[in-house]
């Protein structure tokens, strides 16, 4: 039996430390059948986010009875095993779009979204990355925060990036175009191994008529492949919040996969 090639940012040891570096506790549970288990303890309560990570074809129910895991935010797979451990499901699944690398990107866009990527290519903005500078890219998380207000979202705390930054310098990497010396849209990206995961992004109204976010996710896309990262999460799809992200994902060509759902364990 074997662990996937990639692991989710939550549940990489890299994502544990960046929690421990911005206060926030954790802690690991071994489970003989699946990747350790990186967990947040609060309230006395141990939480894994898109854990555990299974050996191929092994869900233990029996291993989880005898585990510490109170609540479990499923990756998805092992829902008949949390349920013989006594978990009774909170949440209903969502879905996550995982971008493989180890293939021709443009052969499996969606028509149109490769259409538009086309065009891009041809687009007068200028693009630039480079890893993630708490006072330089100041200005993607500020124009982040505005937008997750004025379209009503939450995300991840942005202490996480910082946090992260210092103890994997490299792994935090910021996409820029330029129209004209003024920038217009930004991406950030979080590497954990072999996978890499599009945290944040941002575009004003120049960015979106040349299509930046295409041309930088794609560019970022080949860079990662690259240097070994064999697959971008592009994090979760919701059709009836965001249908318009939700669009660009899914156009991107990848897999659409469900998750597990929120389960917490009752005896």
């Amino acid at each position: 039996m074997s662990l996937p090639v990639c692991l989710p940012l939550q549940q990489h040891p890299q994502f544990s430390a960046a929690l421990n570096r911005i206060g926030v506790s954790t802690a690991v549970i071994v489970l003989p059948s699946a990747a350790p288990v990186q967990v947040i303890r609060r309230f006395g309560l141990n939480f894994a986010a898109r854990g555990p990570i299974w050996h191929s074809g092994s869900h233990d129910a029996d291993e989880l009875k005898r585990s510490r895991l109170r609540l479990v935010n499923s990756n998805g797979g092992d829902a008949q095993a949390l349920r013989a451990a006594g978990f009774r499901q909170l949440m209903t699944p969502a879905h996550v779009a995982e971008l493989a690398l180890d293939r021709d990107l443009e052969r499996h866009m969606a028509p149109k979204w490769r259409n538009i990527w086309r065009r891009a290519q041809h687009s007068p903005l200028k693009i630039y990355n480079e890893r993630y500078d708490g006072a330089k890219h100041q200005w993607l998380l500020k124009a982040d925060l505005g937008q997750q207000k004025q379209k009503r979202f939450r995300a991840l705390p942005h202490g996480i990036i910082p946090g992260y930054s210092a103890i994997a310098p490299n792994d935090v990497t910021v996409w820029t175009a330029k129209s004209q010396g003024d920038i217009v849209a930004g991406m950030l990206f979080i590497r954990h191994g072999k996978c890499a995961t599009y945290h944040l992004g941002w575009s004003n109204d120049v960015g979106r008529e040349h299509a930046a976010h295409y041309r930088m996710l794609i560019a970022a896309a080949d860079g990662f492949a690259k240097t070994g990262v064999v697959q971008l999460d592009l994090g979760t799809v919701d059709t009836h919040s965001a249908p318009g992200l939700a669009r660009f994902k899914i156009g991107t060509g990848a897999n659409i996969r469900p998750l597990g759902g929120s389960w917490l364990r009752m005896f």
